[in-house]
């Protein structure tokens, strides 16, 4: 069922089979919400950083799973899940966190979807870990632009003094998330504290460096891009949003030149598709997933 928000066309949660859970992997405590049962290939689906979690893929999620299982997880440091003790949020802590996902689930090679900061680590993935998963899908990703830049560790965790002074704050950026006009999320993204209301997000989420000796897989080098696609061997699909500043013209016409093979879709919509324009969003995946 559809219904309507402020012009916004969103679905209704599904009534569909679902079940929140949780597993460890290195230092945290990683939740997620899944949807469906067994069927076909089943779909790992992976929020942005500024702001999203799990929770803005709900609705998705569970049009998604009507054939399958989808599961949406919290980043390490974002939403349900815990804030790393080491404060590694290094690209190698993230896929470890993903391949420790998949080996709860019990999953052999899932389809892995990836918004935003998720898609540029949805691409490292497949290039790491070619033989761990049957396709890619790449929502709406700057490629390195506008994603979180290394920035430490002791940062101020974010507080507002109201919900209302969180969502005018996400309201002013370019592509507005839904925490920015939906006020039950925004009470969702956030928790009271003294001060007022703290964000759901660790600080220090961009942090590259653990501190001290951290758990996860090993380091490895960091590549650029480009050279992660060139390894992907699996079957690739990029949603772009037309109203969004993220697949810029020159990188949109880069990959069509130097790989051609990538299939494409647009949405009318802004950077936060699983929000502007859902029911499009779930039509283009459901495309391209039909025969896995």
């Amino acid at each position: 069922m559809l219904a309507s928000t402020a012009g916004v066309v969103l679905y209704t949660v599904s009534t569909a089979a679902r079940a929140d859970g949780r597993f460890n992997s290195g230092d945290v405590s990683i939740f997620y919400r899944s949807f469906g049962r067994p069927g076909k290939t089943p779909m790992v689906l992976m929020h942005g950083a500024n702001y999203f979690d799990s929770f803005d893929w709900i609705d998705v999620a569970a049009k998604l799973a009507t054939d399958r299982e989808v599961v949406a997880f919290d980043m390490r440091g974002f939403g349900e899940s815990s804030w790393s003790a080491s404060k590694n949020y290094s690209v190698d802590a993230l896929m470890g966190d993903m391949r420790a996902l998949i080996r709860h689930l019990g999953w052999k090679k899932p389809i892995v979807l990836g918004h935003s900061f998720s898609g540029r680590l949805a691409v490292s993935f497949a290039a790491s870990f070619p033989d761990e998963l049957a396709k890619l899908i790449v929502v709406d990703s700057a490629f390195g632009r506008g994603e979180p830049a290394p920035q430490g560790t002791g940062n101020s965790p974010t507080v507002f003094p109201t919900i209302e002074a969180a969502m005018a704050r996400f309201a002013k950026l370019a592509n507005p998330p839904r925490i920015a006009q939906d006020r039950a999320r925004a009470e969702q993204a956030l928790v009271k504290v003294a001060e007022g209301y703290r964000l759901k997000r660790d600080p220090d989420y961009a942090n590259a460096v653990p501190v001290g000796v951290a758990a996860g897989t090993r380091a490895r080098r960091e590549l650029d891009v480009w050279e992660e696609l060139a390894k992907v061997k699996v079957p690739m699909y990029f949603v772009r949003g037309i109203k969004s500043n993220r697949f810029t013209p020159d990188i949109v016409t880069r990959l069509g030149k130097e790989f051609p093979a990538i299939v494409w879709a647009t949405a009318n919509s802004m950077h936060d598709i699983p929000w502007y324009a859902p029911g499009e969003l779930v039509a283009a995946v459901k495309g391209f997933i039909a025969d896995a």
